[in-house]
């Protein structure tokens, strides 16, 4: 265990310097993380080889992976390494996610979060009707797969696309990924474009890029001014909520 002491300060963990300041200061015992690239690469690779995995087994099962129940199994299985294996990684090799990611935070943090998130709505919007001027109608494939859901399936899926991708994907992208980078000694600014950059690929909508990418700018500006992923995950949560209830409602007029 290589432990850190109140001198250590901000500079004992980049990734976190208020959480780590304020456990230092209650006279915690405090540990510098050893996990890291090798981590996000197996949360973020695994994500993908899950997601495929568990459509090719849904439809040998002739279960439709983009309709009712095989949906949300779809949709939400692959989470468990997205964001099961960062915690998972932060309790064995760090301090546990709270401390590691900067998932307690004051309201400072949170505040500017919520203000993030809307400007992120606001600058999404304005790029969409760029990209839809130069590469014709944008589509989002979670709003064409939730609109066609009824009943519980479609008050799930609006849940876990408002709360559940937020959590999920910044406990991923600007936790764990944003950490291994800190920790890399990568520039914070390049460490904001990396993980913007990752965040906008990971989602597959060529079409949708730029305007996810942006957002993850945003995102990854919150967390490198806060040093808070909850205040990101705030934003992000945000950002999500205007389209899942324009999901719900398209679906239930429908």
């Amino acid at each position: 265990m290589n432990p850190l002491i109140p001198s250590d300060g901000a500079s004992g963990f980049p990734g976190a310097p208020w959480a780590f300041r304020r456990a230092l200061a209650r006279g915690q015992e405090l540990k510098f993380p050893t996990w890291g690239m090798g981590d996000a690469l197996i949360s973020i690779l695994g994500y993908g080889i899950v997601a495929v995995a568990v459509s090719l087994i849904l439809v040998t099962q002739n279960i439709d992976p983009e309709n009712g129940w095989g949906l949300i199994l779809a949709f939400g299985s692959p989470w468990l390494l997205l964001a099961g294996w960062p915690i998972l990684a932060a309790i064995t090799k760090g301090n546990g996610p709270s401390l590691d990611f900067g998932l307690i935070a004051p309201r400072t943090h949170l505040r500017l979060g919520v203000v993030a998130g809307f400007l992120s709505i606001l600058l999404a919007s304005a790029l969409a009707v760029l990209v839809q001027y130069i590469t014709g109608p944008l589509n989002s494939t979670a709003a064409d797969v939730g609109m066609n859901q009824t009943g519980l399936v479609l008050v799930v899926f609006v849940l876990m696309a408002m709360f559940g991708a937020p959590i999920v994907e910044e406990i991923a992208f600007r936790g764990l990924l944003y950490g291994a980078l800190a920790k890399a000694h990568v520039n914070e600014h390049l460490v904001v474009f990396i993980t913007a950059g990752i965040f906008a690929l990971i989602h597959f909508e060529p079409k949708r890029f730029v305007i996810l990418f942006v957002i993850g700018l945003i995102f990854g500006e919150v967390r490198r001014r806060t040093g808070s992923t909850s205040a990101a995950i705030l934003a992000h949560i945000v950002n999500n909520t205007p389209a899942a209830l324009f999901i719900l409602v398209t679906a239930l007029r429908s």
